[in-house]
Parts: structure tokens; C-alpha cells; sequence
């Protein structure tokens, strides 16, 4: 694939489509790597013991390998045919447009609004579109029975992507620095009491709003946690997450507050930011 980038020598890249999907196993994720996770499916599979304590599945199972053999070359006919009939291609685009649209309607729940949900949609909707062409060759071959019953795991994957995401990382850290006292929210904008041995004023929190100090929190956020983000990069994925707050929907991430009779510039965050 491509995105219309040019050569070296500034000519138009030819664009190679995908012709397969890498299959990997591992026991972790990638760490911190929010834009990679939302690029892939990631399937927890429990131990085969687990799954089949008996052993009886996977007897049953190896009773079929002998067909392993011409499976593929069967099933790539039977796409040739479909393609031949014209109808194949119309079908499939079908089929994907109506899993995005139910996995839509599946998050229309979720109370932040990611920036990578979109392509985490259209990645489990091709899967389930294959699924389902796959299903319809084995119906046709009457042995849909020993296809495994769909199931998926969106939003856990949307789960992982969020952890990953810098400024779902950014809220944890700071949150359990605020906790353990070596971060504080000053009450009072214009009188602040000073803040103990060891602790550092990161914003100012009321009723309303809390005001953050983002440079200072960003600073004292990456000690603990490196970030490979700018500080205006993770306002900006604040503000996609509907937690930093913009003065009249304005394109600055800051909004200007008297602090000490000074004016200065400052997240606008939730007040329940750091509640959950």
C-alpha cells in the first residue's frame, strides 16, 4: 500500500496491495506503541488445556488434517468461480459495509472518542467479512459445522490501544503522582498554599475545572514514564478523548486564567479527570 508519497528521485511510488496477512504469536504486547496496536488484531487465546481440558476437540480435529491438503486450492476455485459470476466483488463490499456499521453502532457506547477507533473498525470488519465468505464456501461444501462460531474481541482490543495511547499513559501517571502527593492541585488560583518538601504544583482544581500546568505536568510526568509525544501532541489526543476542555470550541489547546494576577495560559480539563 502507500499514501501518495514520492521516491527518491521525487517520481510517484507504484502502490503494491496487500496480498496476506501476517499471523504472529507472542505473550505481550508492544508497549507504548498506540499507532502500531490500532494496525493489528489482537486475539487472546488461553492454553489448549484450557480451551480443551478432554483432548476430545482436538481429536475430532485431527480426523479433518487429511483434507488440509487441498482445502486452500478448493477454496481459491471457488473464488475464481464467484469472481467469474460477477457478483463476488459487489458482495464482499457489501458485507464490509454493513460489519463497520455494526461495530459502530457496538461502540456507540464508549465515552471517549479515539482517534484510532476508526481504523480498528474497518480492520475487524474485513475479518469478519472473510469469516462470513469463508462460512458461505462451507455451507456450499455442506461442512459449515466445522467452522468455530464467530466471536470477537473489539473492544478489548480497543481497550490495549487506549492503555498504549499517550495521553491515556500521561492521565495514569500524573493521577498516581497526584495520589501519592509528589504532584498537587492547588485549590486556590490566586493564594495557593505552598506546596511541601518534595512535592510539585502542577495545576489548580475547583468545583468547575481543573487547570493544568502542562509543561510542568509533562516534565514531571516523563521522569517516571518517558513520552514520545510533544506536549501539544497529547493535549491534542485530550481533547479528542473529550477530557482538556477549549474556550468556545478554539483551535488553542490553552485557555488564559488570572493565576496570582498573572495572566497565564493553561490546560482546561474536567473536573473528574483524575476521579475514576
Amino acid at each position: 500500500m502507500g499514501r501518495g508519497r514520492l521516491t527518491r528521485e521525487a517520481k510517484l511510488r507504484k502502490e503494491k496491495p496487500c496480498r496476506g496477512l501476517i499471523l504472529s504469536t507472542g505473550e505481550t504486547t508492544i508497549e507504548g506503541e498506540a499507532s502500531v496496536l490500532s494496525r493489528m488484531l489482537v486475539l487472546e487465546i488461553p492454553p489448549w488445556e484450557q480451551r480443551d481440558p478432554q483432548g476430545k476437540h482436538l481429536l475430532e480435529a485431527d480426523q479433518h488434517r487429511h483434507h488440509l491438503q487441498g482445502f486452500t486450492a478448493h477454496f481459491a476455485s471457488w473464488v475464481a468461480r464467484q469472481l467469474e459470476s460477477g457478483e463476488l466483488q459487489q458482495d464482499i463490499a457489501n458485507r464490509f459495509a454493513t460489519s463497520v456499521n455494526n461495530y459502530r453502532k457496538k461502540l456507540s457506547h464508549l465515552k471517549s472518542k479515539q482517534s484510532n477507533t476508526g481504523r480498528l473498525i474497518q480492520n475487524w470488519a474485513v475479518l469478519v467479512t472473510v469469516y462470513q465468505i469463508l462460512s458461505w464456501f462451507l455451507i456450499e461444501k455442506d461442512a459449515d459445522d466445522v467452522l468455530p462460531t464467530w466471536q470477537d474481541s473489539i473492544e478489548q482490543t480497543i481497550d490495549i490501544v487506549r492503555e498504549e495511547r499517550a495521553s491515556e499513559v500521561f492521565l495514569n501517571v500524573l493521577g498516581q503522582l497526584i495520589a501519592s502527593g509528589e504532584a498537587v492541585l492547588a485549590q486556590d488560583k490566586q493564594n495557593p498554599a505552598e506546596p511541601t518538601p518534595g512535592s510539585t504544583v502542577v495545576g489548580y482544581a475547583d468545583a468547575e475545572f481543573i487547570h493544568l500546568l502542562p509543561d510542568v505536568a509533562y516534565r514531571l510526568v516523563n521522569k517516571y514514564q518517558p513520552l514520545k509525544f510533544t506536549t501539544s501532541a497529547i493535549g491534542q489526543q485530550l481533547r479528542e478523548d473529550g477530557f482538556l476542555l477549549t474556550y468556545n470550541n478554539s483551535r488553542h489547546l490553552t485557555t488564559k486564567v488570572r493565576i496570582r494576577g498573572t495572566v497565564i495560559r493553561l490546560w482546561r480539563l474536567r473536573s473528574d479527570t483524575f476521579s475514576n
